[in-house]
């Protein structure tokens, strides 16, 4: 990949303090030239997320609630990287319409400013979820959504408003011409900052504490993991290569191991807990005995690889480095 395609350009990272905003930032801050506008919510959480970063580019925090239309004073942009999404399982719950409305207004304020601008490239962060676990051949290539979960479904406020913004993105792609790229990402774990409250940190906080990791059952679903680096490396892959008007899987496809379930993943981490701690002996207990487990969702990756991008990281080291990351920054 040649970060270079983005020397002297100005790009916009929605949810800046989030696992693949920040590392977006991170990334393009170290080209020469370029201007990187991390967006958040708050200002305190901006600056303690990049304070201590390395850059060589320019560094200019926006505080701003993306529902609300964007500033008038950014200026020109080159690219708008829309991460801002709430993802915590507790939030879609109790908090369904902060999701919807984060989804669709901000994609839409998103696509209003690059309409106005006339020009500009859109990257939208859709998701997994466009997909219904019920795919029959368990691999969902890009043109599968055809097939959907219940309306009704807890996780429904993000799913279906993620494949909302797809058409929204699409329809001013077909009516205004906005150049927009759509990216449907599969599990993406690595080190935040700022970690959503999700079983894997919760697990690895656990862990890296010495306690022992205790779950409901085991044989849980595998599903589809792709390491934070390996991610974003598809996404400023993808940028390069000039496409417009389409969609890609960012996934592993399971390639490397990252095929796995929730419980899978606290066996890993409990074992990198031992390794990396001087006499530690952490591991998982289930409060219920193994169920047989059920096939879960892989994204194919075919059309992504066809571009010449290529899946670093196993599930194995993704884990190691997100834990030994954490462990340098306590």
């Amino acid at each position: 990949m040649n970060l270079n395609y983005f020397q002297n350009k100005k790009i916009l990272v929605t949810g800046a303090t989030g696992l693949i905003g920040s590392h977006i930032v991170e990334k393009l801050l170290k080209v020469a030239g370029t201007t990187v506008v991390a967006m958040g919510r708050t200002e305190s959480k901006l600056k303690s997320t990049f304070e201590t970063g390395e850059s060589i580019g320019s560094l200019q925090c926006s505080q701003h609630d993306i529902a609300q239309p964007l500033p008038n004073d950014l200026g020109d942009i080159d690219f708008i990287f829309h991460a801002a999404s709430p993802i915590s399982g507790e939030v879609i719950k109790t908090r369904p319409l902060d999701v919807i409305n984060s989804n669709l207004s901000g994609t839409i304020n998103c696509l209003e400013y690059l309409k106005k601008q006339g020009h500009g490239k859109m990257i939208v962060f859709s998701s997994a979820t466009v997909y219904s676990v019920d795919e029959p051949t368990h691999i969902a290539k890009e043109s599968a959504t055809s097939v959907a979960d219940c309306i009704d479904a807890p996780n429904a406020p993000y799913s279906e408003s993620k494949r909302m913004i797809e058409v929204i993105a699409n329809a001013y792609h077909k009516q205004y011409g906005v150049d927009t790229l759509i990216t449907r990402f599969s599990y993406v774990y690595g080190y935040s900052k700022n970690a959503a409250k999700t079983a894997f940190y919760e697990f690895i906080n656990r862990a890296l504490a010495g306690e022992n990791i205790v779950m409901n059952k085991s044989g849980l679903p595998r599903r589809d993991n792709i390491y934070v680096d390996d991610a974003v490396d598809g996404l400023l892959h993808l940028c390069e290569q000039e496409i417009s008007g389409d969609v890609f899987n960012v996934s592993s496809n399971g390639d490397l191991g990252n095929y796995a379930a929730v419980d899978e993943m606290a066996e890993i981490i409990a074992k990198n807990a031992n390794k990396l701690i001087d006499n530690s002996t952490v591991k998982v207990e289930f409060k219920e005995n193994s169920h047989d487990r059920k096939e879960g969702l892989r994204l194919s990756n075919d059309k992504i690889k066809s571009t010449g991008w290529v899946l670093s990281n196993s599930l194995e080291d993704g884990i190691y480095k997100t834990m030994k990351q954490y462990l340098n920054n306590k």
